[in-house]
């Protein structure tokens, strides 16, 4: 097994928490808690040793976290080695090689001052009275003589440290449904100053997600305040995802257009359903797929500042009168749509001609001169009253236009109901 641990400050446990959820997007297996030393350092635990590989090796994946914990505003330091202890003490001294085997945390272990150790002040003051100077020369001394010299704990730290006793770590547990919440020192009146601690949560959910290889197509924020009811805001998308970049922009749409009722004094972010998420295959010779990405962005970014009923697309409806054969649809519903498994049909020839514009109501005219394709006859509706029977043709209009006519079968008139560019 192979180890990393993230060193941070001391965090509230909800903060720690959501950072934990974060990490599991590189491990299935991560711990969080506190490094033992006297300063009370906040700390998680990454099993990277069946990951490793996944991400471009240990030097890559430290580093790409490391990048990440600096855009999410922690200060960290990191360390890697077989041993969960090892780590921990190899960040704690600020170590920037990789101990990937215990011959070679051993060797980085030689030189490091007794200070970097896991002990109680008690023991520590022990261990610098005998006049030891590094961990070296205390590995080199016999395990009986430091159990009866300095306690039984200090020799089990040892033997933990390298590898020699086992370390049980308590895993986190991933839960059914995600949530998170911050709480303020101060409240907040600004509602654009929510970001920053949303860029945390939306980190959490991320890493949640990866984790479960899950996506969402709407989440909720719940802004809390101290005297009246809780503000809701639910955020949804044209399609899962599950990129907490994304994500951010439309909750930054909301919030830049929202008035506050009164001061934010916490923040939660809830997730309960769960998509898989949408995968396209790119093409090496165009940018469709990439065009198609921007393109719901920015209609992501339209319905958060517009609202969920703003924008809308055309959708079809089971119905062969042309005036009924369309809907307009949400973004959301479009997208549910879009999604469902298709139907194929069987071929049965070339499917009639049909013009891109309809005119709101059909336009009474003389019969045409000229009649180019059809008739293709079209009745029903009788089930609700508004029943048609009409014999539709291709003519060719004023101009040269070709429109699409019918006519009448019951009074015989002729009508323009479409036409071609």
């Amino acid at each position: 097994m192979l180890w990393l641990c993230i060193l941070l400050p001391p965090l509230e446990p909800a903060a720690l928490h959501n950072l934990a959820l974060w990490a599991l997007q590189w491990s299935s297996q991560v711990s969080d808690g506190h490094d033992g030393s006297d300063g009370g350092a906040a700390a998680l635990w990454l099993e990277i040793g069946a990951s490793r590989q996944l991400f471009g090796g240990a030097d890559t994946l430290r580093a790409r976290i490391a990048v990440e914990l600096a855009a999410l505003g922690y200060s960290a330091r990191l360390g890697i080695a077989p041993t969960p202890q090892g780590a921990a003490l190899l960040a704690r001294a600020g170590h920037t090689e990789n101990a990937t085997t215990l011959t070679a945390l051993l060797t980085l272990l030689q030189p490091l001052p007794l200070g970097c150790l896991a002990l109680a002040p008690e023991q520590q003051a022990a261990l610098r009275s005998t006049g030891l100077g590094s961990i070296g020369e205390l590995l080199a001394l016999p395990a009986a003589a430091l159990a009866r010299r300095f306690g039984p704990g200090t020799s089990h730290t040892l033997r933990q440290l390298c590898g020699q006793a086992p370390e049980p770590l308590r895993m986190l547990r991933v839960p059914p449904q995600f949530s998170s919440r911050c709480e303020f020192s101060f409240a907040l009146t600004d509602a654009t100053a929510l970001l920053f601690p949303l860029q945390r949560l939306l980190a959490g959910l991320q890493g949640y997600l990866r984790s479960l290889d899950r996506a969402v197509q709407r989440y909720t924020l719940r802004l809390e305040h101290r005297q009246c009811a809780a503000t809701c805001l639910e955020i949804g998308l044209a399609r899962p995802t599950r990129e907490a970049a994304l994500l951010l922009t439309l909750a930054r749409e909301r919030l830049a257009a929202l008035a506050l009722a009164a001061p934010v004094q916490a923040l939660g972010l809830a997730a309960r359903e769960f998509l898989q998420p949408l995968v396209l295959q790119m093409d090496c010779f165009s940018q469709s797929v990439q065009h198609s990405e921007q393109l719901q962005t920015t209609i992501d970014r339209l319905v958060a500042r517009l609202g969920a009923g703003a924008v809308q697309t055309l959708g079809l409806a089971a119905d062969h009168r042309p005036e009924r054969a369309w809907t307009a649809l949400t973004a959301q519903q479009h997208t549910a749509v879009s999604a469902a498994p298709a139907t194929t049909m069987p071929a049965r020839g070339v499917p009639p001609l049909r013009p891109c514009w309809l005119l709101p109501e059909p336009r009474g005219i003389e019969a045409p001169q000229e009649l180019l394709a059809g008739p293709e006859r079209i009745e029903s509706g009788w089930w609700d009253g508004a029943d048609i029977a009409r014999d539709y043709y291709l003519a060719r209009g004023a101009a040269g236009a070709h429109w699409w006519v019918y006519r009448d079968l019951r009074s015989g008139a002729w009508h323009l109901h479409g036409l071609w560019a």
